[in-house]
């Protein structure tokens, strides 16, 4: 389905999508609300959605959409590069910039085509032997395996923040008067224990009787959670990014990993003060690895993946000016000046405007370059 409040816009990525083959187009809707009200009537993998239209934002048609057909995948279409932030937080597939490059839109069919075969591998799985599934990233569940809708049910949020807890510590024992701490702060020792011994018999229950391999034991005065051969998202992570700092690897299929299995900050959606700390050092970690891949991909020529990497390292810290320049010249050398231009005025927002300095002189010039045209590889 293609959304966009330009005709010609929808003319255009229509015949370059017709041309790439192998492409079904079920609709073209110039008014995102008929698109929404209409999506239940059609099958399909993915929504090519410009994210800025009058009336409606495109981030707020995606989320319209994904709640009104889950599992849809989101690919914006659009002259801006300040939503990228946006875009990657309600996990779109990719961000696609105008004017549309035809290597650039086939690389973006091909991420869909492997993201339609994952789902469906995903689906067989769950209905056969796949095991169950920690979720740390983007938020916390317990995927039961079953189904990709099928996880733990929690029956008290206080409950879910101490499994939350113990899996944090991975297997390590957590003394009573820390997790007490942690979860009521602001209660009385005799109530905190009390809702403690609460806590534990309600996780104990769940874990019984959802048939999770998961081992709850009393050592001493705290208590340590074993979740065996479990798999969790965030050791996957934390894997491949190491691999990553360490040079091993280096390639697309690695790229994808990472980025999939990155669907949002560690415990992000969950406001659990002892989760931050973490949590930066996994953005951290996150944001170098993907320099790591962008330089490795530079030297191979792979440009497309070059750019997913510096756009993502920008979304997340869009007051870099290394980065922000990485990218700049990066649009400069695949010859989209107008995106260039629209990274500088993005990062001379951020350091401007909200960090009220100047900015850096390298950054400054390289911009004068690219209004002047006199820009060139290697400058």
């Amino acid at each position: 389905m293609l959304i966009d409040d330009e005709e010609h816009a929808l003319e255009l990525l229509e015949m370059m999508l017709r041309d790439l083959g192998n492409v079904e187009i079920v609709g073209k809707y110039i008014n995102p609300l008929l698109a929404i009200e209409d999506i239940k009537q059609h099958q399909l993998d993915a929504v090519f959605l410009d994210i800025e239209m009058p009336g409606m934002k495109g981030v707020d048609v995606a989320r319209a959409i994904q709640a009104a057909h889950p599992g849809v995948h989101i690919i914006f279409t659009t002259a801006f590069t300040e939503y990228a932030v946006e875009a990657f937080e309600i996990q779109s597939l990719d961000y696609l910039l105008k004017p549309i490059r035809m290597e650039r839109l086939q690389h973006s069919i091909k991420r869909l085509e492997e993201a339609v075969m994952g789902r469906g591998t995903a689906k067989e799985g769950n209905e056969g032997s796949e095991g169950p599934r920690i979720c740390c990233m983007g938020g916390f569940s317990i995927q039961l395996g079953k189904s990709e809708t099928t996880q733990v049910s929690w029956r008290t949020l206080k409950e879910k923040e101490l499994c939350a807890l113990l899996v944090h510590r991975s297997g390590q024992t957590v003394e009573r008067a820390v997790i007490m701490e942690a979860l009521w702060p602001e209660s009385d020792a005799e109530k905190a224990r009390s809702y403690l011994h609460t806590c534990i018999s309600l996780l104990r229950k769940n874990i019984r009787e959802s048939g999770l391999p998961l081992a709850l034991y009393k050592t001493g005065n705290g208590y340590s959670l074993d979740c065996g051969s479990v798999v969790c998202d965030v050791s996957e992570l934390e894997g491949l990014l190491d691999m990553t700092l360490e040079g091993k690897g280096l390639g697309v299929q690695q790229f994808e990993q990472i980025v999939a299995l990155y669907n949002g900050d560690y415990l992000e959606s969950c406001d659990f003060i002892w989760a931050f700390r973490r949590r930066e050092e996994l953005v951290h970690k996150y944001v170098h690895a993907l320099r790591k891949l962008s330089q490795s991909f530079y030297k191979k020529s792979q440009l497309s993946y070059t750019l997913e990497c510096l756009r993502r390292v920008v979304a997340i810290s869009p007051d870099s000016e290394q980065d922000s320049r990485k990218l700049m010249k990066l649009h400069m050398e695949m010859g989209n000046r107008k995106e260039a231009i629209q990274v500088y005025r993005q990062l001379e927002l951020e350091v401007r405007e909200r960090l009220n300095i100047e900015m850096e002189q390298e950054t400054v010039r390289l911009y004068q370059q690219l209004i002047s045209s006199n820009y060139r590889r290697g400058s």
